[in-house]
């Protein structure tokens, strides 16, 4: 059986792939689409990136694009009102299908809470009045995410490289989200991804790799491509007693419906 695969969560223009990839990421691209992949989302992480990520998708017609300030990358500006106004115009690129990626990230001390939580605000805001769906980025922030989120009832997306408990997964499927694994299910050690992958219904389990971070075993450490997507999908399946072509099948499904591609 032909598998196709949606790798849902991608930085596909990452420099690295440029120093350590033949013809870049136009090299890498043709080979993820040549090897399984049917869709990929790639992700911006603040405004330059976002224009890129839309220039990349117009040029495959498997790419899409996100559009979003990283909480980590709030430290480049200083007027939050004229960066979603220039989120407003890039959102209305037809290739552009979700704000993000979006969120808190309290591993590192030196972005202020506050400020991350402004800009996680003001584009949950930008996505409710856009009604476009949003890339949640939660890292050892998980009580105050599901705040925010529960304060934006009408704003529905998903929680990329999921790291919360079972309990967390249940909430937010809920309330309408979407759940999203990494290769980080694939870890030995991944024990609160495995729990959480066995729970996600059927209609709200997505995978993605977060290339180039994140590469599954046995490729840990070393530079991950979206071609490595089909590996996390073999562990969702493991993890759930399924098979991989139902795997692949439900979450390219999924992804399609969250991100209203036809």
């Amino acid at each position: 059986m032909d598998i196709k695969l949606f790798d849902t969560h991608a930085h596909c223009d990452d420099k690295r792939f440029e120093e350590e990839y033949e013809d870049g990421t136009l090299g890498l691209l043709r080979d993820c689409f040549d090897n399984g992949i049917e869709y990929i989302v790639n992700i911006g992480t603040n405004l330059d990136n976002s224009k890129r990520s839309i220039e990349l998708a117009h040029m495959f017609k498997g790419v899409y694009a996100s559009v979003g300030i990283h909480p980590i990358d709030t430290l480049l500006y200083s007027d939050v009102d004229n960066v979603i106004s220039e989120m407003r115009e890039l959102l209305k690129d037809e290739k552009a299908v979700a704000i993000g990626e979006i969120g808190l990230d309290y591993h590192y001390e030196n972005v202020p809470r506050e400020l991350q939580m402004l800009y996680f605000k003001k584009q949950m805001e930008l996505a409710r009045e856009l009604n476009i769906p949003v890339i949640i980025h939660d890292r050892d922030a998980h009580g105050d995410c599901l705040e925010v989120i529960k304060q934006f009832p009408e704003v529905k997306g998903v929680l990329h490289s999921f790291s919360g408990s079972s309990e967390m997964a249940r909430e937010l499927v809920k309330i309408g989200w979407y759940i999203s694994f990494s290769g980080t299910v694939t870890f030995k050690n991944a024990i609160k991804p495995k729990e959480a992958s066995r729970v996600v219904p059927d209609d709200k389990i997505l995978i993605e790799t977060d290339a180039p971070y994140l590469a599954p075993t046995p490729h840990r450490g070393k530079l991950n491509t979206s071609m490595y997507v089909r590996l996390t999908a073999e562990e969702i399946a493991r993890q759930r007693n399924d098979t991989l072509e139902s795997i692949a099948k439900i979450t390219l499904e999924n992804g399609k419906r969250l991100f209203n591609i036809k």
